[in-house]
């Protein structure tokens, strides 16, 4: 089959991957590991990359009690433990978001996490969500590997309401409540209210002019 053939077979569904469902909103994303400090003797690093062209991977370090933002075009991140024994505080971490310098380098001391972090990118519009901060706890940590499991999900609402749901099962995503968007019910109320009242108003001016 000629390549252009099927190149057209394969584009309409690479393109609909990316086009937003009409029921769903973007959100905005963040995550934290929950128990870093009690592993005083690792640093945990974030290292961003995406499925997009563009970005070149970048990394961070990650900070007890900090929600670290992740979002664009189909980013993820991969978390790594290093040894404070085998960097030079001073040395290698620069930079304002105190990167780990000459990442690559460094990759043999590396201890890789198991999961990568995914992001949420869109939730249902009757959720009314803006925001999700989802949080990892570190539940092994050894010199070939670190493994992390869902712990929570807070969500913060459009109204600025907040929900935390801890996952009961460690794989089981725990959703929004919808009490938060129990104004939406008002909407179709309001809305017939406001005609009915501008039909009062135009029948009642009617009969004051026939008087």
């Amino acid at each position: 089959m000629p390549l252009g053939i099927l190149l057209t077979l394969f584009k309409p569904s690479l393109v609909r991957a990316d086009v937003l469902p009409p029921d769903e909103s973007r959100v905005s994303y963040c995550f934290q590991i929950n128990n870093i400090d009690k592993y005083p003797n690792y640093l945990f690093m974030l290292l961003e990359k995406s499925d997009g062209p563009r970005m070149t991977p970048r990394n961070k370090l990650l900070k007890s009690g900090k929600c670290h933002d992740l979002g664009g075009y189909r980013v993820y991140g991969e978390i790594y433990a290093l040894k404070k024994s085998d960097v030079d505080l001073n040395k290698d971490i620069v930079g304002e978001f105190e990167q780990l310098k000459d990442f690559e380098s460094k990759k043999a001391k590396l201890i890789p996490a198991l999961n990568k972090i995914s992001t949420i990118r869109t939730m249902k519009n009757v959720y009314q969500v803006a925001k999700v901060a989802k949080s990892y706890e570190i539940s092994e940590i050894n010199d070939k590997y670190l493994r992390l499991k869902n712990h929570s999900i807070t969500y913060i609402y459009k109204n600025n309401k907040t929900e935390t749901k801890a996952y009961s099962d460690e794989d089981k995503f725990p959703l929004p409540s919808k009490n938060n968007t129990a104004f939406l019910w008002y909407v179709p109320i309001l809305g017939m209210s406001l005609i009915g009242g501008a039909a009062y108003w135009k029948k009642s001016s009617k009969s004051k002019k026939a008087e």
